[in-house]
Order: structure tokens, then sequence, then C-alpha cells
């Protein structure tokens, strides 16, 4: 049976299971998805919105888009 993977969360090296014991709001699946994200605390992982997220990512990617297209007629 393979060993369980550590992670760095608030200053200690714990498993997905022992995360969880801490934050039992959050399902594992959703622990490991935050913990893929970069946030390593029981506040970040709580504070975070999705629907904030999407609206920044939303923003940039129209940045993006806009710099491409006024790029792409100058020439």
């Amino acid at each position: 049976m393979p060993r369980a993977r550590l992670h760095a969360f608030e200053g200690e090296q714990l498993t997905v299971q022992q995360i969880h014991q801490r934050v039992p709001v959050l399902s594992q699946r959703t622990i490991r998805d935050h913990l893929a994200a970069g946030r390593r605390t029981s506040t970040a992982m709580l504070c975070f919105d999705p629907i904030a997220a999407a609206a920044r990512g939303g923003r940039i990617t129209q940045r993006i888009l806009r710099a491409r297209s006024t790029a792409g007629s100058e020439c």
C-alpha cells in the first residue's frame, strides 16, 4: 500500500486525511484542489471565493485578448 503523501499545511507536514480532521467542512477532494492551487492554511481554504476568482480570471483573459487584437491590427 502506498504511503500517504505529506503536504506543507500551516507550518506542519500533514496528510490530506489529517488536514480534513482540522477542516472537516471541506471534503478531501476539495482539500487536494486547494493544496494544488497553493492554499496552505485553513483560513485560505475557507475564505476562498470561487466566483471572485473566476471574475478575476475573466478580467485577465479579457486584457490578454484585447492586447492581442490591438497588436494584430497594427501590422
